[in-house]
């Protein structure tokens, strides 16, 4: 469905905000929510939950459970949907609001099972500097940063791939064009949404404010700090040549589509496709034409990336439970290691002085 500016989202259906992490996902939920229609919570991962409803966790037979009460795919599917919708609206209304969604940005790899359980689902997807990504990311999570800039590539190209299939229901923002911008990008956002516009969204943080909402929410983020540009160079500072060679050969490629220099924080090209009504944002249908402006992508691009494993269906052989031809056997200190060496030390302990208590008030 579309109007005249390309529009795919005016059916008043759930909002579902994803990104890599560290990509401004927490004050896209900010603004959205503070809109007098549109509740979203924060991080909910239910397509987790729908993931363990899909198979039971580390069953043989998970995989079948519905299908021995006579449920297709489709009819569970459904049952979840009305379960799932119930609580966000419920959520919304005790807002008094009309419309719900969900900002998790884990959610990112589940956009295909999302705009299939919501058929009137759609997608605002967050794009950032990958070296602003990785920087939040390394010192927030403690990861390498190798492993922080994969954390960039791998989610962005799924949203890429993800994005193109789901067409005008998906609309990608960059980050620092809703800090350096955002009355532009912000009227998009909200013009595609089919949602009033208000200058109000400009100040988000008075509105929370008046709302009560707590001042730190997930992440690093503040509800009461207004939109500011002060964090879109800062992760710049004291990176090494290392660090900048690892962004460059493995985000560099991919960076370019969305305008960015990896090396350079002031360098923002602009994000447009021929023929798109929008300045700041692309639809998944435009996101299309832009990478296909960027010839020797492709591969990259069409590769099948293995998700992480808290977004797999949670079957024994994924992790290596059964033995057999192709996977992984364990062995038994693996298979039996309690989970935190010393947690379930401390636990023994307490069993055993709850023993000897019970022993002492027999005796």
């Amino acid at each position: 469905m579309s109007n005249a500016t390309g529009n795919a989202a005016h059916n008043g259906g759930p909002i579902f905000i994803v990104g890599p992490m560290g990509s401004g996902t927490t004050l896209m939920r900010l603004i959205v929510d503070s809109h007098e229609n549109i509740a979203i919570a924060q991080e909910t991962s239910i397509m987790r939950a729908y993931l363990a409803h899909k198979w039971i966790p580390f069953h043989r037979h998970g995989g079948d459970w519905y299908g021995r009460l006579g449920w297709s795919d489709d009819e569970l599917d459904v049952r979840v949907q009305e379960f799932y919708s119930g609580m966000f609206e419920r959520f919304a209304a005790g807002q008094g609001k009309r419309r719900w969604g969900d900002k998790t940005p884990w959610h990112a790899w589940h956009l295909r099972e999302l705009g299939r359980v919501f058929p009137e689902a759609v997608f605002i997807a967050m794009v950032r500097q990958p070296g602003a990504v990785a920087s939040s990311v390394s010192e927030r999570f403690r990861q390498t940063w190798g492993g922080a800039v994969t954390h960039w590539v791998n989610t962005t190209t799924e949203q890429v791939q993800r994005g193109i299939e789901l067409g005008d229901r998906l609309l990608l923002v960059r980050y620092e064009d809703l800090v350096t911008d955002p009355g532009t990008t912000l009227r998009e956002v909200f013009g595609w949404l089919d949602e009033p516009w208000s200058d109000r969204l400009l100040e988000h943080e008075k509105v929370h404010a008046e709302r009560g909402t707590a001042k730190k929410v997930e992440g690093a983020s503040r509800s009461d700090k207004p939109i500011a540009t002060d964090r879109v160079a800062a992760w710049t500072e004291g990176k090494t040549e290392q660090q900048l060679t690892v962004l460059t050969e493995r985000a560099g490629r991919l960076a370019r589509v969305y305008g960015y220099e990896v090396r350079e924080a002031d360098v923002l090209e602009p994000m447009t496709v021929p023929g798109s009504p929008r300045q700041k944002t692309l639809t998944g249908t435009e996101l299309a034409a832009r990478t296909a402006l960027f010839p020797g992508l492709e591969a990259e691009l069409a590769r099948d990336i293995t998700p992480w494993a808290g977004n797999r269906m949670l079957t024994p052989d994924a992790f290596g439970i059964l033995k057999g031809e192709g996977r992984r056997p364990v062995t038994p200190q693996r298979a039996h290691r309690p989970t935190g060496s010393l947690a379930a030390r401390r636990v023994r302990g307490a069993a055993r002085r709850l023993r000897s208590r019970l022993t002492d008030q027999r005796d």
